[in-house]
């Protein structure tokens, strides 16, 4: 081979081989998988074994073609997907979940002020203790305001998550979280970046689960990997992976968002108590354009 085709054939390699060594692989081999077991696929397999050499490895590059472009669909349907998992349906669908939400929020806040009184009074005891530390990290996980609740457990840690920003420190995390990113060091975005991808590795992993049921109608037990799969996936990855982007982001808060203001030219809150107050105004400046009156944009500790 000529070095310009050896190039070039090594250069797809690199660019197929993630796409390919995915979820997608597992899905196509474990479709192939059912065929067999169910009979057609020996059947194609005897016609194939029949075919030239050269066709039966051009077939084998149109498969691995195929899996990649399932792989880069499967990327870009990962976002749809997580909003469909977080929750974000019609309002008539969602609305029921969601006082469920408001509901067990309420029942929880009950729980964990009743511990809490005996804890008060030294009557608590380990078991009490247990039960209190599950009602505070359940009570973590739920949006602060009722109006901010989602119709699932997911959309209920990744809003949790995105609220904390906003009560503690009046920072709406959508629109300052652009000009936080830009100001962050290099370590701190690595950990973020992947910290998302191992969640949405989760979010593909559980749609790919899902799709596993089209080969149903070859063998039942296609339908089973789907029923068990989706369910191990959302509780045994997902929630944990999305508690723990949630904190990170959480954590980025807490550590830099004072170079939200430095970069802007924004006085930095003069104290924890006029912080939400002076993180409201930032953000009606970034959204609206409208700074308070008198405002004066210092020019001292910016980049």
């Amino acid at each position: 081979m000529n070095p310009i085709g050896q190039s070039l054939g090594t250069n797809l390699v690199e660019q197929l081989a993630p796409r390919v060594l995915t979820p997608a692989f597992a899905f196509w081999a474990g479709g192939l998988l059912v065929l067999w077991t169910s009979g057609y696929g020996r059947t194609w397999a005897a016609g194939l074994a029949a075919l030239p050499t050269v066709l039966q490895l051009l077939l084998l590059a149109a498969v691995l073609m195929l899996v990649a472009a399932s792989a880069i669909i499967a990327e870009h349907l990962t976002l749809p997907v997580l909003r469909l998992l977080e929750g974000y349906w019609p309002h008539r669908l969602a609305a029921p979940p969601r006082e469920r939400t408001v509901r067990r929020r309420e029942r929880i806040e009950q729980s964990l002020q009743e511990l809490t009184a005996k804890a008060f009074h030294g009557e608590a005891g380990p078991e009490d203790e247990r039960l209190r530390a599950i009602a505070e990290q359940r009570l973590f996980d739920l949006p602060a305001e009722p109006s901010a609740a989602m119709p699932t457990r997911l959309g209920n840690i990744l809003r949790a998550a995105e609220d904390r920003p906003r009560t503690r420190y009046g920072l709406d995390p959508v629109l300052c979280w652009p000009h936080l990113w830009l100001s962050l060091d290099k370590e701190p975005q690595e950990e973020l970046a992947l910290a998302r991808k191992v969640l949405d590795d989760a979010v593909r992993l559980w749609l790919w689960c899902l799709l596993f049921a089209v080969w149903t109608p070859w063998s039942g037990r296609a339908l089973l990997v789907t029923l068990i799969g989706c369910p191990a996936v959302y509780y045994g990855a997902m929630l944990a992976r999305a508690r723990a982007y949630g904190l990170l982001m959480q954590s980025v808060f807490d550590l830099y968002r004072h170079r939200v203001y430095r970069g802007l030219g924004w006085p930095a809150p003069a104290d924890a108590a006029g912080e939400p107050a002076a993180g409201q105004e930032v953000t009606t400046y970034l959204w609206r354009g409208i700074a308070p009156p008198g405002m004066r944009f210092a020019t001292e500790g910016k980049d």
